[in-house]
């Protein structure tokens, strides 16, 4: 303890420490020397230790809410402390870094908690803990405008009376109706304004870290018109309601101008919200905290997979067990600087949140967070209990038994093991993302690089890198050159110029052969997932990673494209009864169907997201269909006579209809369309009619709409997936055949 300055523990937040508390600080903790200029934490992270100024000062530098630009908040000098945001779980209000020479000791904030408990008893505990939470709201309110403008004798009343309330996901912090007792303030995390409107609930305003709510209601007296829930793990501040109108009564002008900047923000970002929902599930916007949270979202564009299934493939191959599940919500937004809308899947994947709710509940500390953000488990301290998965809120945790090899804590057999994905942190990028024939899945920060998620939190996106396309020039060249070279071959043998065994026309014959070879060669690297997923150096990696197989596939369809032409080029247009007649058949089937196939992989995509409300795997469309038939008919239960009537008489026929399906594709409509338009068609037929009498009918129809897309999905996906069995069949069948054709030809 001799090495440690005398200025931090005579700290007041340390007052009470007795000598065996202040020797483990000194073991646990570490002080760190910081030249002129030197950040020691940065506004936005998340920390779990406080800072005490040892000798020199720090500067904590942030941007007041309604400022531009930054302006120093505060200077801590020798024996003061920073970074009090740990100590109640919020993340750093502001950049502190050394205005000189400084020295600064950094303190686990769990460890210092428990050497006060044990020191003096839980009296010294919760002083400590009122004097780290006035210190965090004090740097709350220097960044706010809410009380920027404010006195400082104002500011002390709302230091005095301020109380903190911790919420988790989905917990209320008031009800519509309710008197109003409290302005919030949001610390961190973000809170959700809604209505109930015809049995549904509607989304009023999402608030985030800075905004204050329910100051309305408690400035007019009123009870509550809104219910406001916490989004995910959440901090608020409350300000008693006698002290708020104290506040108000002061600055009569402050808070209306505040209000109305909220008001219009709020407009905005609904308006925002609205038009990103158009056509996608509503639940995975109004689900903003998740977008918010995440740094690394794991998403696939419905446009363009082929919905092959190589993402989870490559991932269980590499690991043992597949660490993502195409299930999931949908979104339809920009990405980046794109013009268009793009339909998104959120798989089940682990997201590295910014504040990982799975992190706390783990007994042994088996999660870790590295620097860049990645989330990961260390197998050797995983004991398989389960806390991690029942604590995140999105089930991207699985509990597997153990692999033989994965190392194990010291003590106890620990059979289980929980997995998630971790960027594949071992290898040089994902190995789902490489192996991506279409590089439809990627990796994103939605706070960032999704505009909407951007406008509604209101940050500012960064630059998104151009997703790579590809040269369709070069593949309707090599079409060209195919139908080029295929019409001159049958006219050189209509002319018998070439014939197949000797001279050009016998080398047309082994340039097919190879091609073929080539054509085959493509299924090897999506096969050998742990040859081609090399270890990384841990000071690089390239969070860009790009697909290997994507290259490999157009390289594949444009041999593809010209292979033909010199079958055609070898035998011509004979097929006889012959072992090369034959192959040539069988050679010429395995074309069709791979463009047949190409042509699906092109066109379906496109089509078949316009339909989806939610991504559907194969096995999954029986229990689906059940899901929406008991929902639609337990729905009709309890409603009025004319919408059962309606049910009867335009929804069940609807339902019915033979071809309906066949209908929702050729029209090319989203769900939402098909979904206005029949809502449309009922309102003509009541011209204005019974429009009180109609709770429950937008559900009905949703689901009939969804019923119907259910069968049309079920065409499409077949049609995506029928050509692959049918090419890789004949091409197996014209390998067989291409062995004995050329043992025939030397022999």
């Amino acid at each position: 303890m001799s090495t440690w300055p005398s200025a931090v523990f005579d700290a007041p937040l340390l007052r009470g420490l007795d000598e065996r508390g202040k020797g483990e600080l000194v073991q646990a903790g570490r002080l760190i020397q910081l030249a002129g200029g030197d950040v020691l934490f940065r506004r936005g992270d998340r920390g779990q230790a406080l800072f005490i100024v040892a000798g020199g000062k720090v500067a904590l530098e942030g941007v007041r809410r309604g400022d531009d630009l930054e302006s120093e908040l505060r200077e801590v000098a020798m024996g003061d402390s920073c970074g009090e945001e740990a100590c109640i779980g919020a993340t750093f209000r502001a950049t502190a870094s050394a205005r000189e020479a400084s020295l600064v000791a950094e303190l686990p904030v769990a460890l210092v908690r428990r050497a006060l408990v044990r020191a003096g008893g839980q009296e010294v505990a919760e002083r400590f803990e009122r004097r780290a939470r006035r210190r965090a709201t004090a740097e709350l309110f220097a960044t706010l405008a809410f009380t920027a403008q404010l006195d400082e004798r104002d500011r002390e009343m709302l230091l005095d009376a301020a109380i903190f309330r911790e919420l988790g996901r989905g917990e209320i912090v008031y009800r519509v109706g309710e008197v109003a007792t409290h302005l919030w303030l949001v610390a961190d995390g973000m809170v959700q304004l809604q209505t109930e409107d015809e049995e549904r609930l509607r989304v009023r305003a999402y608030l985030v870290r800075g905004d204050f709510f329910g100051d309305e209601e408690l400035l007019g007296a009123r009870v509550r018109r809104t219910t406001a829930v916490a989004s995910g793990a959440s901090l608020l501040v409350g300000i008693p309601a006698q002290v708020a109108r104290t506040i108000a009564d002061r600055n009569p002008q402050l808070l209306r101008k505040l209000r109305r900047v909220a008001e219009t923000q709020q407009d905005a970002q609904l308006e925002v919200v609205h038009e990103a929902v158009q056509g996608a599930t509503q639940h995975a916007f109004r689900d903003l905290y998740r977008l918010q949270v995440a740094r690394s979202l794991l998403v696939i564009d419905l446009d363009s997979c082929v919905r092959c299934g190589h993402c989870a493939w490559s991932c269980e191959a590499l690991h043992g067990v597949a660490r993502l599940v195409r299930r999931g919500d949908k979104i339809v937004t920009r990405v980046g600087e794109a013009k268009s809308l793009s339909p998104l899947l959120l798989p089940n994947s682990c997201q590295h949140c910014e504040n990982p709710a799975c992190m706390p509940d783990c007994p042994t500390g088996a999660i870790g967070r590295d620097p860049r953000g990645e989330v990961f488990i260390r197998d050797e301290l995983c004991t398989g209990c389960g806390a991690c998965a029942k604590g995140c809120p999105w089930d991207n945790i699985q509990i597997v038994p153990r692999p033989p090899d994965a190392p194990r804590p010291p003590q106890g057999r620990f059979d289980e093991l929980a997995v998630k994905c971790d960027l594949c942190r071992d290898y040089e990028g994902p190995a789902c993302v490489r192996a991506c024939p279409t590089e439809s899945i990627f990796r994103l920060n939605p706070a960032e690089e999704l505009p909407e998620v951007a406008a509604a939190l209101r940050v500012e996106t960064g630059e998104s890198e151009a997703r790579p396309t590809t040269s369709k020039a070069l593949l309707f060249g090599a079409a060209a050159c195919g139908v080029a070279l295929a019409i001159a071959a049958l006219e050189i043998h209509t002319r018998a110029a070439w014939v197949a065994w000797r001279g050009a026309g016998y080398a047309m014959g082994i340039v097919a052969a190879l091609t073929m070879l080539l054509l085959i060669a493509y299924t090897l690297p999506k096969r050998l997932v742990r040859r081609w997923s090399k270890k990384k150096k841990r000071d690089h990696q390239d969070r860009r990673v790009k697909s290997l197989v994507r290259p490999q596939l157009g390289l594949h369809i444009g041999i593809g494209l010209v292979a033909p032409a010199f079958a055609l080029a070898h035998g011509g247009a004979h097929f006889g009864a012959t072992t090369g007649g034959a192959l040539a058949i069988a050679f010429q089937a395995a074309s069709v169907f791979g463009l047949l196939l190409a042509f699906a992989y092109a066109l379906i995509p496109r089509r078949l997201a316009r339909i989806e409300r939610s991504a559907v795997l194969p096995e999954d469309f029986g229990s689906l269909r059940r899901e929406l038939s008991d929902r639609l008919f337990a729905g009709v239960t309890g409603k009025s006579d004319l919408v059962k009537r309606i049910f009867e008489k335009v929804l069940v026929p609807y339902l019915r209809r033979t071809g309906g399906w066949f209908a929702l594709i050729a029209r090319g409509r989203t769900l939402a369309d098909e979904q206005s338009a029949l809502r449309a068609r009922i309102d003509r037929m009541l011209q204005g009619r019974g429009a009180e009498r109609l709770a429950g009918l937008e559900d009905l129809v949703r689901l009939v709409v969804e019923l119907r897309a259910l069968r049309a999905q079920r065409v499409l996906t077949f049609l995506l997936r029928v050509w692959l069995p049918l090419h890789i069949t004949a091409v197996a069948v014209a390998f067989a055949l291409l062995i004995v054709h050329v043992i025939e030809a030397l022999a």
